[in-house]
Formats: C-alpha cells, sequence, structure tokens
C-alpha cells in the first residue's frame, strides 16, 4: 500500500490512472449508439447490418478493455464512477421506453413492467460482468455474449408483446 502511494496521492487519483474520463466517455458513446440501433430496430431478434457492426464496436470495446468494464460496471463504489452500472441500466431502460414509445404508442410502462425491466436489465449488467470476469479468451467472450443477447433479445421481444398487448 505505502508504495502505491508514493506513486498516487490518493485512491482517487489511483482510480483515475486506471480508469480515466475518457476510457467512460468512450464505453457511453458506444453504448448510446448500439442502443440507438436497437431502438431503431423493427425486430431486435433480426438485427440489419449497421445494428450487428454497432452491437460489435462495443462488444470489441468491452473484451479490449475487459477488466476496466467490469470495474465500471461492478466494481467503482467510493470512486467518481460509482453510479456508472445504475446509469448503465437507467440508459438500458429509457431505451426501451423510447422504442415502446416510439414503435408502439407505450406512453408509460406500469410500475410493474419498469420494475421487472430494471430487474432484466441489472441482470444484463451483472451477466456481462460475469462473462468479462469469467473468460478471457476472445471467442469464449464472444460465444458467451452471442448466447446471453439471444436470450435478452428474444426476452425484450417477449416483454414487448406483453406490454402492447
Amino acid at each position: 500500500t505505502g508504495n502505491i502511494y508514493r506513486y498516487f496521492d490518493n485512491k482517487e487519483a489511483l482510480f483515475a490512472a486506471i480508469l480515466p474520463d475518457a476510457f467512460a466517455d468512450t464505453f457511453r458513446r458506444l453504448l448510446k449508439r448500439r442502443l440507438a440501433g436497437l431502438v431503431d430496430a423493427s425486430d431486435v431478434t433480426e438485427l440489419g447490418q449497421e445494428a450487428r457492426g454497432q452491437a460489435d464496436e462495443l462488444l470489441h470495446f468491452w473484451i479490449a478493455h475487459r477488466l476496466k468494464v467490469v470495474i465500471i460496471l461492478d466494481r467503482a463504489e467510493g470512486s467518481r464512477f460509482a453510479d456508472f452500472g445504475a446509469e448503465f441500466v437507467m440508459d438500458l431502460l429509457r431505451a426501451t421506453q423510447t422504442k415502446l414509445r416510439k414503435q408502439h404508442g407505450v406512453r408509460q410502462l406500469s410500475a410493474p413492467e419498469e420494475l421487472v425491466l430494471s430487474n432484466i436489465f441489472q441482470n444484463t449488467r451483472r451477466s456481462i460482468v460475469s462473462i468479462l470476469e469469467t473468460f478471457d479468451d476472445e471467442a469464449q467472450i464472444r460465444a458467451a455474449v452471442a448466447a446471453f443477447w439471444s436470450y435478452q433479445l428474444a426476452g425484450l421481444a417477449g416483454f414487448t408483446k406483453g406490454v402492447i398487448s
């Protein structure tokens, strides 16, 4: 510990060296592009080439910065990124609400629907972290994420049918 503080004034300085603001900004930008592609897709289980490219760009970022993504999504308590994981979940929730409003005329989710969606997206965050913690091989990460997304997107399509019916 003493040696670390020889090079860094405090915990926040160490954290800033590991996770600079530019990293978080890039993560947010890539996530925003990915979510926009999902909102614009007529069927989230059958994404077009552009949306698949956005997904791959985000996944490539996660793979290239695997441990940083784990930290910022799930291990940043006590830092300036302590709320990043919660913001990630809220971004997913807002994008889903936008899609429901834009494509299906759903003005607002009921409290039970919003709770379920929030829990689904908390699980999304935990699943991404778990995959990135468990595997360090790119092929395994890609296979696990593909399996998760096929489940997740089909589940969201089913959720949407339940909300609009």
